[in-house]
């Protein structure tokens, strides 16, 4: 995980590299790794998610990028709003979704193993070391303070490093339909390839609560860059992802992981918007 992780790409950058050299190099090891692996019969299982490893990095950190330094790709969005222009940025990430369809052949994967249904929105909480409670619970009464709690940090966060303009928020109220569907389709991508995805292939490789963390790890990573961002985003986004899969094992769903995020999403679009940021 970490060697196909945004580990390797941020080290690179702060010695000063730039470019696709790095991600490339750990798409094509990763995918000869899956190769090899996939001759062994002990080692069989690790190899639809080493390629799923391979395909995230591929797709977010060459596909995507190229994509958005193309130059037809330029014209377009140069020549649309904010509102659709973050839209359309955010639309050329879920390339990476039709690649992971490539990591589902020769493995019986099903839409229950994905997660790709609602879910048990009442399912009872496994009381966890990181959460404050150890009382019985469920998730119809912890999902909505949870997505407060992020709401507000997400703000507090933002805040401190984007100085939003918050006299511009009377004059943004028209991007609303282009942040719900930005948020959603965001939501949506990250939830199915960080998540989804990755998860359905390590449910015969790693107890669920390893595998929870393994992709939390993952996705916090994959936030160094982002927004939250810098090392804190990084913490901020391992513990959100934790969570949103921890509830996605116990609801058997995407519905509470969805709804939290995409709350987040949409807090962060609106930050944007206030400075001016794609």
């Amino acid at each position: 995980m970490l060697s196909g992780s945004l580990l390797l790409t941020i080290l690179s950058r702060s010695a000063g590299e730039e470019g696709y050299s790095v991600p490339v190099a750990q798409v094509l090891v990763l995918v000869a790794a899956s190769a090899i692996v996939g001759r062994s019969s002990r080692l069989r299982v690790l190899s639809g998610f080493l390629l799923t490893i391979a395909v995230l990095r591929l797709g977010w950190s060459v596909i995507a990028p190229m994509l958005t330094d193309w130059a037809p790709v330029q014209r377009l969005t140069d020549d649309l709003d904010w509102g659709p222009k973050m839209f359309v940025t955010r639309l050329l990430n879920a390339t990476g979704a039709l690649l992971m369809l490539t990591t589902f052949i020769g493995h019986r994967i099903t839409r229950d193993d994905l997660f790709l249904r609602v879910g048990y929105m009442n399912a009872p909480v496994k009381p966890e070391r990181i959460l404050w409670f150890r009382s019985p619970l469920r998730w119809s009464h912890l999902g909505p303070p949870i997505v407060l709690i992020f709401a507000v940090a997400m703000i507090a966060f933002l805040f401190s490093n984007l100085r939003p303009n918050f006299w511009q928020l009377t004059q943004h109220w028209e991007l609303f339909p282009w942040a719900v569907a930005t948020a959603a389709l965001n939501a949506a991508n990250e939830e199915f390839q960080f998540r989804c995805v990755p998860l359905a292939h390590l449910r015969n490789v790693l107890p669920p609560h390893e595998g929870i963390w393994l992709t939390a790890v993952f996705f916090g990573l994959g936030h160094y860059f982002g927004q939250p961002s810098g090392w804190l985003g990084v913490a901020m986004a391992t513990i959100a992802g934790f969570i949103w899969g921890k509830s996605m094992l116990e609801t058997r769903g995407v519905g509470w992981a969805f709804a939290i995020h995409f709350v987040q999403d949409l807090v962060i679009f609106y930050f944007l918007a206030m400075s001016n940021r794609v």
